[in-house]
């Protein structure tokens, strides 16, 4: 792992953290959970860096790679409990297909 992989590793775990905490309950109101797409965009910029500096890697960070996969899974567990539940789960369908261009090489 390089020190620029560590940096994006932190900013992933940072911005996932965030966005895990958000996505619980209901907290924006009226049975609707916080969906922060700046956050989740910020996300997405980050994970097109981190692929770019993967790409050749044979081993990766278990670590990384379970978080990413919790927080998306994150959006489409609301969505059972949520009134912007189609909200929730088009992020999801957005998020998975990202991290599985990420983590496969034949996509």
């Amino acid at each position: 792992m390089t020190i620029q992989n560590s940096d994006l590793e932190k900013q992933i775990i940072e911005v996932c953290k965030t966005i895990v905490v958000q996505l619980r309950g209901n907290q924006a109101g009226e049975g609707n959970t916080i969906i922060n797409l700046e956050l989740i965009k910020t996300l997405h910029e980050i994970l097109e860096s981190y692929k770019v500096h993967i790409d050749n890697e044979e081993f990766v960070n278990k670590n990384i790679v379970g978080l990413l996969f919790y927080t998306c899974s994150r959006f489409y567990i609301q969505s059972k409990y949520s009134k912007n539940s189609a909200e929730l789960l088009t992020n999801f369908d957005k998020l998975n297909f990202k991290l599985i261009k990420l983590y496969t090489t034949n996509l």
